[in-house]
């Protein structure tokens, strides 16, 4: 599994997720084996399911009514901090948070303007993207080893993530 892991590591990479590398470091992929199926668990920094689906517009959760308090949430901290790590200090940071956060309530995320730090022309579906990648290399690995072949569900969500392959 550790191919998945590296897969996993290298879309987040190639989608231009990588400003700390906080999130890729942070993967782990478990298996649990059983006799009918085998399901991977995915585990990652809470963000990361955010990072993969995307997020609406109508979920951002700033309301654009200006600096006044808005900046103690932790949206605006995470953008603040987000923009710290690229260069920015003070009140630029703070500036460039809200437009960002203004922009997110537009458009949502990933905004329009982010895919020119993608090279594969993708920013959400990097798991999917990873294990579709590995597909062929572990489907050849279980029916040599069991003998049969299997099928394929990815289940995401902000409560549930999930992989699991059956025979």
């Amino acid at each position: 599994m550790t191919n998945i892991r590296v897969n996993l590591r290298d879309q987040l990479a190639a989608q231009g997720h990588v400003l700390t590398g906080n999130l890729s470091k942070s993967i782990i992929f478990e298996v649990e084996a059983g006799p009918k199926e085998v399901i991977g668990h995915m585990l990652a920094e809470d963000y990361g399911v955010f990072v993969d689906v995307g997020v609406k517009a109508s979920r951002i959760p700033f309301g654009g009514r200006g600096r006044g308090g808005g900046g103690k949430s932790a949206y605006i901290q995470g953008l603040i901090t987000f923009w710290e790590n690229r260069g920015l200090s003070g009140r630029e940071a703070i500036g460039a948070a809200f437009a960002t956060a203004q922009v997110h309530a537009r458009e949502g995320m990933p905004s329009r303007g982010s895919y020119a730090h993608t090279s594969t022309g993708e920013r959400t579906g990097f798991v999917r993207a990873a294990i579709e990648a590995q597909l062929s290399g572990m489907q050849a690995t279980i029916e040599n080893r069991v003998g049969e072949s299997f099928f394929f569900e990815l289940k995401t969500g902000a409560d549930n993530a999930k992989i699991i392959f059956t025979t």
